[in-house]
């Protein structure tokens, strides 16, 4: 019954992440070494303390788990069920965010391409099982995100279309009207408030093409909070804009410096912390990049810059591969080899110490074990305590700066940091610190041995679709 609606979304939103590429993962180990995953020995649940010295081995026997995979398996995690932010509409409804969409009891509310769904309690015991859904859904999964109750159209009013189970589906006019041009085809128009645009220079404004901000238009149209100055989109508070004008899938070297300390990095607030080969992105990627530091600057002066992790090649191939199959024995590459070709960067986590290097941050910040090898407050894998040293409200602000474009296709965490994430950003977001995009975008969390992402205890991964 998916396939149906899968294929009608992915024509509609081939933009923004139907494919099955996957996120990106960090350096093998925090000490640049091989990871060397005991055999055997499963990855210890949060919470579970060390292992005592003097434990005695695994029984001869016990069945090997397989050893991990640097992986950061690309699919958003769906959220556990929790009290929703002041919501309105009901299962089946027309929304532009996950926000817009009430609980039906404890099952949490999901904007799906448009239309209002809910989070199941598990994954989908089976297809269209309505024992992990509410009363009227039922459960299926859909690539990028994972298991969903589906609203029945005999139990819901439904603002999209009612497919051949009953279930309530999304179409490509309530697709385009949550994530605009950037996913949907059509002119722009009162019924396509964000289409596309045949003039040159043009811009589609609630329905309307207006002429845009640049260089031939130096008093042309910004969003709200920015003026056009000299025909670049400048932020109120002196912050360049992240929006791109040209060649913008190009893949070129992060500008900045490399030495933390420096009066360049420090104003910029971020350094490239891998080697130069590593760290080629997106032209637009950059620019986001730039905007958020600056923003996270211009709201919490003095933060010490934030390292910035492996991007991709020059060539666009993952790092570590030299041939475009990268298979050979002259390949060693430092992610899965769909992941990191532009489209993808690893970023260290604000910290409560300062330093917001590429660090483990679980506990107190002072385990130095590889990935795969246990630490103090690690398992390899993940954290075991949910103490951690990140400073949450940096953090959850530079995630609401990075979700400021809306082609953020999934940010990857740590299984034990939704919760305070969430929270994070609920207080910016009540404070009114951060807007309605931002807030939901920068939720597209993955998280978890589930969804293949292991390894993000010591950075976070960014994963965005291309323009």
């Amino acid at each position: 019954m998916r396939y149906g609606a899968v294929a009608l979304v992915c024509l509609a939103l081939g933009a923004i992440g139907c494919g099955d590429d996957d996120g990106g993962s960090g350096p093998s180990l925090v000490d640049g070494s091989t990871p060397t995953p005991p055999p055997g020995t499963p990855p210890t649940p949060p919470g579970t303390p060390p292992t005592p010295p003097g434990t005695p081995p695994t029984p001869p026997g016990t069945p090997p788990t397989p050893p991990p995979v640097d992986d950061d398996g690309g699919t958003p995690t769906p959220p556990p069920p929790t009290p929703p932010p002041p919501a309105m509409v009901a299962p089946g409804g027309a929304c532009r965010l996950t926000s817009d969409c009430m609980a039906d009891g404890d099952h949490a509310g999901l904007c799906v391409f448009g239309i209002c769904m809910t989070v199941p309690s598990a994954d989908c015991s089976a297809a269209g099982s309505s024992a992990e859904c509410g009363a009227g859904s039922r459960c299926w999964a859909l690539e990028s995100y994972g298991a969903i109750c589906w609203p029945d159209c005999a139990s819901f009013e439904c603002a999209g279309a009612c497919d051949g189970d009953g279930s309530c589906a999304p179409t490509e006019m309530s697709s385009c009207e949550m994530c605009g041009s950037t996913c949907c085809e059509g002119l722009c128009s009162a019924d396509i408030p964000r289409g596309l645009c045949e003039a040159a220079g043009t811009s589609c404004v609630g329905g309307e093409c207006v002429i845009a901000c640049s260089p031939d238009a130096p008093t042309g149209y910004c969003p709200t909070g920015f003026s056009c100055t000299d025909g670049r989109c400048v932020s109120d508070s002196g912050v360049p804009s992240w929006m791109c004008e040209a060649d913008c899938t190009d893949l070129i070297e992060m500008p900045g410096s490399r030495d933390p300390s420096s009066i360049e990095a420090m104003t910029a607030g971020y350094y490239p912390s891998s080697p130069r080969q590593y760290s080629y992105l997106r032209r637009d990627l950059t620019l986001l990049i730039q905007y958020a530091a600056a923003m996270v600057q211009a709201r919490y002066p003095g933060t010490p810059p934030i390292a910035l992790g492996d991007l991709g090649q020059a060539d666009g191939l993952t790092p570590g591969c030299v041939t475009a199959s990268c298979d050979t024995a002259s390949d060693n590459p430092r992610h899965p080899t769909t992941t990191h070709r532009g489209d993808d960067m690893d970023l260290a986590y604000f910290q409560t110490d300062g330093e917001n290097n590429y660090q483990i941050v679980c506990g107190d910040g002072s385990d130095t074990n590889g990935n795969g090898r246990r630490g103090m407050f690690n398992d390899g894998y993940f954290c075991t305590t949910d103490m951690n040293i990140v400073d949450w409200e940096r953090q959850a602000y530079w995630f609401a700066m990075l979700a400021t474009t809306p082609l953020v296709r999934v940010f990857g965490i740590d299984q034990t940091f939704p919760t305070p994430l969430r929270n994070a950003l609920r207080a910016l977001y009540d404070e009114g610190a951060i807007s309605d995009e931002q807030y939901d975008r920068a939720l597209s969390l993955g998280y978890g041995a589930d969804g293949g992402w292991q390894f993000h205890h010591h950075h976070s991964h960014m994963s965005y679709s291309r323009p």
